[in-house]
């Protein structure tokens, strides 16, 4: 599954969990809380991600799969090699971050992989994070 088949904010939510859950799950109530929805809008989104089998649901908790791992890590990189190109050419890095939220979807991973390699393969975004994520 490529990230351009899941909706943005089934991707944010992807996202979210990564950021969330460096070694434990994240509870589903934590997401509507950082997210500002109501618990059983979460929980909604969560069960359409395990639909997907991009995370696991047990008790009110939600942890990403493998699969939603990977993709997690080519979400990431799609935003930061693009968050690197418009700041490379005079773009601050937070206006950089807030215009590639709006587009960073849209684009195929080839594409990204390829403006990846044409900028030298950076090993940072503009604000230091890593362009390459692992996944847990």
């Amino acid at each position: 599954m490529t990230y351009a088949k899941i909706s943005k904010k089934e991707r944010d939510y992807l996202v979210l969990i990564f950021e969330l859950s460096k070694d434990f799950p994240v509870r589903v109530r934590d997401l509507a809380e950082v997210t500002n929805v109501s618990e059983p809008t979460a929980y909604e989104y969560s069960v359409r991600l395990a639909e997907k089998g991009l995370v696991l649901m047990k008790k009110g908790m939600v942890k990403l799969t493998e699969k939603g791992n990977e993709l997690v890590a080519d979400i990431i990189k799609a935003h930061r090699v693009l968050e690197t190109l418009f700041y490379l050419n005079g773009i601050s890095a937070d206006e950089s971050c807030q215009e590639c939220s709006k587009i960073d979807y849209l684009l195929d991973q080839e594409t990204i992989e390829k403006l990846y390699e044409k900028l030298g393969e950076p090993a940072n975004c503009p604000h230091g994070r890593p362009v390459v994520v692992k996944s847990s």
